[in-house]
């Protein structure tokens, strides 16, 4: 399979998710990773799916694996901290979200980078730092 067929298959479950039809999505993320099992984007697609369905646990699973075969997946490390903030557990929602700005920040994206600041002051301050 070639970078063609992963352009349509990432078309196609974006626009699920943007209609909220997660189950749909689910669906061609499966038929994704069984074509591409390495592919971190098909678990980052997947952690997106489960979170919306209220899956934490399962969507913490996907990040966590988005983030093993790429380490330096800022996306997956910011939404694997919301999970950790949406939990209460401040400490892990810091460091999740710290490395995500500190990745997003070599990577000169300016706008993720503010979005990373901004939650790092809302956890910081319900946590009483």
């Amino acid at each position: 399979m070639n970078q063609n067929v992963l352009r349509e298959y990432y078309s196609i479950i974006k626009n699920k998710i943007q209609q909220s039809h997660f189950e749909t999505a689910l669906i061609n993320i499966d038929k994704l990773i069984y074509n591409f099992p390495k592919n971190e984007h098909a678990y980052y697609y997947r952690g997106v799916c489960e979170f919306a369905l209220n899956n934490h646990k399962n969507s913490m699973k996907c990040y966590n694996m988005a983030i093993k075969l790429n380490p330096a997946y800022a996306k997956a490390y910011f939404n694997l901290g919301v999970i950790y903030y949406v939990a209460k557990q401040y400490d892990s929602a810091l460091i999740n979200i710290g490395k995500a700005l500190i990745i997003f920040s070599r990577q000169k994206e300016l706008d993720k980078k503010k979005r990373c600041i901004d939650a790092l002051k809302i956890i910081e301050k319900e946590r009483g730092i």
